[in-house]
């Protein structure tokens, strides 16, 4: 039958006691195809869990993406046109609903059958986000229990690339902070921006994780590098992930990162080295799909806070554990929590739900790579949930409550209810009694967890006042203390009060967390404005050997010293973080040899912005984007 879309890579490990067959000797599919709940039935979990079928063909085919709404009604992207993009205008969105509270999805609705080929969807802010290229579509929604649309899809953004169809931009989610976040493969080449944005001012996007602002409407790259990353996730304390495929297959998500690419240079030429991984080593293949860090409460406390993605060569769900380290994490495999004997298995999404139980989207196909054309039937897919005796079905309709009922769910043990709470408080907008309830759990609540979620609410909602911040930045918590510093970051320079006081964490926190977030937010201020951040983060010898920091530091050093190269020899003299002083010292033989004399205040005016907004980070990848004339290569997966 079909080639699969091999959405992502390549990929295996043996650990699990329930492990069917060895991965060396997993044979490419032979096996005839099983029957929707055959392969249910295949999938092997551990001691306590059990997988249901959720729905298979003929309802539902190519279920390449999908989402979980409010009402915890599911809503399936089918791409049936893969591998061509953009294709025929004829593959669906469908909504499948529970209208009887007891876990059964006895309705299903076609909400819109007019996509041509997409990779993404999220629903929030009055209708339907869909990744569909060269689009960010929202699709407007009427008002009622049928999902209908209230009109034609709006284009928010455009130029995404689908030269390859595994890499385009994919696996939709609303962050904590408030934005919709996705992934982006590194071998195409998209210059993003708003209809009728020169490509001059667009913001280059190949290997990254990106967001959106659903309101602002502002685009951003979080981090760039990687190769064919496929969905992202938050763990407790609000440290994204993401998988990637054919280089190591593990990496931490911080904003401003440049990670290791599978191919090409990156796009700033001073760049000089990048992030490695945080993977504990690697598995036999390569193909991945999929990010999910458990939170939804149901499962044992063994699983929870641990990465979940999928393996399509292996027919595998594998989890790995992040163990904190220095600024950052290291992974360690944990068990190949699910294991197919069923080869066609071809999972890519598992997303918890309001019940705690994890759904799995099936792409079902006999071929794992997309380089073996000779199979085009696309009337399969299936949906899975893996369950325990814990996971009770339940009916809920957030979007009913009151702000005081969302905001106690900020309390609740599974983050699903968290996040949909979250979003409906930010459409809704802020009010005083929902602002001091938020501070309440803020400030007094013992768990930093919860302490987080009320100021990512907070914030989301623009509640977050200068003098809360100015509390926020003194909390015990590191976690707490650098999400401030991210927050009250988003905007560019803080108020003065803010700036001094990051000014003071530079200089004296004693924890790498918070100076990594410091390093990464000082890449948002104006470039005279880092250096009171930069130079005393420089001279904290403990970071001199962290994954993270010296590289940080040097991508939001590295304009400032190009402007004042002066300035840059001095701290390359003082720093005690050798690679920092390398980097610097490079660049400054890069640098015009008058600036090296000019006088500091000289150099510094005169390239300082002439507003208070901050250089875009991005600005030096927008003038040196490269062409999309390369033509992408095929063979770089299997």
């Amino acid at each position: 039958m079909r080639p699969l879309l091999a959405l992502v890579l390549c990929a295996p490990f043996v650990h699990a006691a329930y492990e069917p067959l060895k991965d060396a000797n997993r044979p490419i599919a032979s096996d005839p195809a099983l029957s929707p709940a055959g392969t249910a039935a295949a999938l092997r979990v551990p001691p306590g869990f059990r997988v249901e079928l959720v729905v298979g063909e003929p309802k539902i085919v190519q279920p390449i993406a999908y989402t979980i709404d409010d009402r915890g009604r599911l809503w399936i992207v089918e791409c049936t046109n893969y591998p061509a993009s953009p294709g025929e205008p004829k593959d669906r969105i469908l909504v499948l609903e529970d209208t009887k509270g007891n876990g059964t999805f006895d309705k299903q609705t076609v909400f819109w059958d007019k996509a041509t080929f997409s990779s993404g969807i999220a629903v929030g802010f009055g209708g339907v986000w869909l990744g569909s290229p060269p689009n960010l579509l929202f699709i407007p929604m009427k008002d009622g229990d049928e999902p209908k649309p209230a009109g034609e899809p709006q284009v928010m953004l455009d130029g995404w690339k689908s030269n390859d169809t595994h890499e385009t931009l994919n696996d939709f989610i609303w962050g904590p902070d408030g934005w919709l976040y996705g992934t982006h493969g590194i071998f195409n080449r998209s210059l993003v921006g708003k209809p009728g944005t020169p490509d001059s001012e667009r913001i280059l996007v190949e290997g990254a994780v990106w967001r959106f602002h659903p309101t602002r409407k502002v685009f951003e790259r979080w981090s760039e590098g990687g190769s064919n990353q496929w969905g992202v996730d938050w763990n407790d304390h609000g440290e994204a992930f993401f998988e990637a495929c054919v280089i190591p297959h593990m990496w931490h998500a911080i904003q401003g990162a440049r990670y290791q690419r599978q191919a090409g240079p990156h796009p700033d030429v001073h760049t000089y080295d990048d992030i490695k991984t945080i993977a504990w080593g690697r598995y036999e293949k390569a193909a991945y799909a999929g990010a999910m860090v458990y939170l939804g409460g149901a499962f044992p406390s063994e699983w929870r806070d641990q990465f979940f993605f999928h393996d399509i060569h292996m027919n595998k769900l594998r989890c790995e554990t992040m163990i904190p380290t220095g600024s950052g994490y290291r992974s360690e495999k944990k068990v190949d929590f699910g294991v197919s004997s069923d080869r066609w298995f071809r999972g890519l999404s598992p997303q918890y739900g309001p019940d705690g139980g994890v759904f799995i989207n099936d792409w079902y196909d006999k071929v794992p790579c997309h380089q073996q054309k000779d199979f085009t039937d696309r009337s399969n897919g299936r949906m899975y949930k893996i369950v325990t005796d814990a996971v009770k079905p339940v009916k809920v309709d957030l979007a009913t409550l009151s702000d005081a009922e969302l905001v106690a769910h900020h309390l609740n043990a599974n983050e699903w209810y968290v996040r949909h709470a979250r979003r409906l408080l930010q459409e809704r907008g802020a009010n005083a009694a929902t602002t001091a309830a938020l501070e309440k759990i803020l400030f007094e609540n013992a768990d930093d967890t919860r302490q987080l979620r009320a100021l990512w609410t907070l914030h989301a909602q623009g509640a977050l006042t200068e003098a809360t911040l100015l509390r926020t930045l003194e909390a015990k918590s590191d976690a707490v203390r650098g999400w401030a510093i991210t927050c009250a970051t988003e905007g560019g320079k803080p108020a003065a009060a803010l700036y001094e006081k990051i000014v003071q964490l530079s200089q004296k926190d004693p924890s790498a967390v918070v100076r990594r977030r410091v390093a990464s937010a000082a890449q948002r201020l104006p470039l005279a404005d880092r250096w009171s951040w930069l130079e005393p983060l420089a001279q904290h010898a403990e970071d001199a050997a962290d994954q993270n920091i010296p590289f940080l530091l040097w991508y939001a050093l590295e304009p400032a010293v190009a402007a004042d190269p002066t300035r840059g020899l001095a701290l390359a003299q003082k720093t005690p973080i050798a690679k920092l002083a390398n980097f610097t010292a490079r660049r400054c033989l890069n640098a015009p040899a008058s600036s090296l004399t000019s006088p500091r205040s000289t150099t510094r005016n005169r390239f300082r912005p002439s507003s208070s907004s901050p250089r875009p980070a991005d600005s030096a990848d927008r003038r040196s984007a490269p062409s999309d004339s390369s033509t992408t290569p095929v063979s770089h997966r299997s």
